[in-house]
C-alpha cells in the first residue's frame, strides 16, 4: 500500500494565490517528511483548483491563456507534480469546447473534466461536446495520449484527490489522501481461507492505515489553516501484477476477471470497502483503469473482460470507465453513446462515475498498443457495440432519468 496522492485543493478566485501556495506547499512538505518516517512511501503531490470558469475571464482567451501558464509555472515551482483546473460545462459556456484542447496543450502536467450531468439530468450538449473534445485531442497527440488528462464526469463531488476527477470547491482549501492498494487487497484474500476472513482482514488494514495517517496529519493541523478532506480507499493499482485490481478480483475466487462470478465478486469487495469507518472523500470504490493496470489489460486484450463489462462492474460501485484504449477511427456519435450510457447508470444509481476514453489514432480494435509511459501497461485496443442512435433519445437539451428509490 502507498499513497498514491496527497491532493490539495485551492481557490484562485479567492485571490492571495502566493499565500495559498505558500500554505499548501509548506503542508506538503511537512506532511510528506512526516509520512514517509512513518513508513509510508508517497508517490505524488497534486494541485486542484475550483472550476475554471470561477476564476478565468474565458471571454478573453488570451489572458486566460496566461493565467493558466502562470499558474502551470507557479505550481511546478512549489513542488506540484500535476494541476487539475476542474470541469466546466459546454452547457454553461460555448467557448469551453475549443478552450480545452489549447489549455490541455500549454503543460503536459494539465488535467481537465468537463461535467455530463446535472441536477439528475443528463447533458446532451455536453455528451456531445466531451466525445468531440476526445476526437480532438486524440488527433493532436502523440498515440492519442493526451485524452490520459482529459475525462468527462457524471456526479462526481469536489475533493475527490484521483486524477483527472479532482476539483475543489470555491472559498475552501484543502486536501484529501488517494491510496493506492490493490495490493492490499490481493494479500488479504490470498491469505483468507474464505471470502468472510478476506473481507475482515482488508478492513482492519484500511482502518489501521486511515487511522496512522489521520494521526500523523492531526499534528500538522494545528499549524496551517487547511480542512482535511479524507482518504479515498479505491482499490488504486499499479501496472504490475503485485499491485494488480484484476488479480485482487481473481484472488476472491474468480478465475480470470470478466468471467460468470465477477460481479459477485465485485459486490462483495465493493460491500467491504463501504463499511470502512475513516473518514471518506472520493469514490472509495473499485477503480478498473484498463491500461494501468497488467491483469486488466490483459484480460480485455485476451477478449474476456469487455467495455460493458467494467460498465456492469461500476453499477455496484466501480469509478466508471478508465484508460480504455479505442479503435483511432471511432466517431464522436459513438463516443457519445457510450458516455451516455455511462451518464444514465450514474443518474438512475445516484453514483459518482467517470470516463477517461482514450482513441488510439492509426489503431484499429484488436491491435496491440504500447506506450512508453511507466504507469501503463501492455494491451489491445478495445471495441464496443454501436448500431447508431437517433431521435428522440438524442433530442433536446437534457434528459431527465429518476434516480432509484430504495424505499
Amino acid at each position: 500500500m502507498r499513497i498514491r496522492s496527497i491532493t490539495y485543493f485551492i481557490d484562485p478566485a479567492l485571490g492571495e494565490l502566493d499565500n495559498q501556495l505558500a500554505i499548501t506547499y509548506a503542508h506538503s512538505r511537512s506532511a510528506q517528511i512526516a509520512l514517509e518516517k512513518a513508513g509510508f512511501e508517497v508517490q505524488s503531490i497534486r494541485l486542484a483548483t475550483s472550476p475554471f470558469p470561477t476564476w478565468l475571464p474565458l471571454a478573453d482567451k488570451q489572458t486566460s491563456h496566461t493565467k493558466i501558464e502562470e499558474l502551470a509555472v507557479r505550481a511546478e515551482k512549489n513542488g506540484f507534480d500535476y494541476l487539475a483546473l476542474g470541469p466546466c460545462s459546454c452547457h454553461t459556456n460555448q467557448e469551453v469546447e475549443a478552450l480545452i484542447p489549447r489549455f490541455l496543450s500549454i503543460a503536459e502536467s494539465i488535467f481537465i473534466t468537463m461535467p455530463i450531468t446535472a441536477d439528475h439530468r443528463i447533458s446532451l450538449q455536453d455528451i456531445y461536446s466531451s466525445a468531440r473534445v476526445i476526437k480532438h485531442v486524440a488527433a493532436l497527440s502523440e498515440n492519442g495520449f493526451g485524452n490520459l488528462r482529459f475525462a468527462a464526469l457524471a456526479n462526481v463531488a469536489p475533493f475527490t484527490p484521483f486524477f483527472p476527477a479532482a476539483y475543489g470547491a470555491p472559498g475552501e482549501t484543502a486536501f484529501a489522501i488517494a491510496m493506492e492498494c490493490a495490493d492490499s487487497a490481493m494479500a488479504a484474500f490470498q491469505a483468507a481461507t474464505d471470502i468472510r476472513h478476506g473481507c475482515q482482514n482488508l478492513l482492519a488494514e484500511f482502518e489501521k492505515k486511515a487511522a496512522e495517517i489521520e494521526n500523523i496529519f492531526a499534528q500538522l493541523d494545528n499549524e496551517y489553516d487547511l480542512q482535511f478532506k479524507g482518504f479515498d480507499f479505491s482499490l488504486a493499482p499499479f501496472p504490475e501484477e503485485w499491485c494488480s485490481f484484476g488479480k485482487a478480483l481473481e484472488s476472491m475466487g474468480v478465475t480470470a476477471i470478466g468471467s460468470a462470478g465477477s460481479l459477485a465478486a465485485a459486490s462483495i469487495l465493493a460491500g467491504t470497502l463501504d463499511q470502512g469507518t475513516w473518514r471518506k472523500s472520493g469514490f472509495n470504490g473499485l477503480m478498473m483503469p484498463i491500461l494501468e493496470d497488467a491483469v486488466l489489460a490483459q484480460r480485455s486484450g485476451d477478449g474476456i473482460l469487455s467495455v460493458y463489462d467494467v460498465l456492469q462492474y461500476s453499477s455496484v460501485c466501480g469509478t466508471g470507465l478508465d484508460t480504455v484504449p479505442l479503435p483511432g477511427d471511432i466517431s464522436s456519435e459513438k463516443i457519445a453513446a457510450l458516455l451516455l450510457d455511462i451518464a444514465a447508470l450514474s443518474v438512475r444509481l445516484d453514483k459518482p462515475l467517470t470516463a477517461r476514453l482514450m482513441p488510439i489514432p492509426g489503431k484499429a480494435a484488436g491491435e496491440e498498443i504500447e506506450f512508453d509511459f511507466s504507469f501503463f501497461a501492455k494491451g489491445k485496443v478495445l471495441d464496443f457495440p454501436y448500431r447508431g442512435m437517433q431521435a428522440p433519445l438524442n433530442v433536446g437539451d437534457y434528459l431527465a432519468i429518476n434516480p432509484r428509490q430504495t424505499h
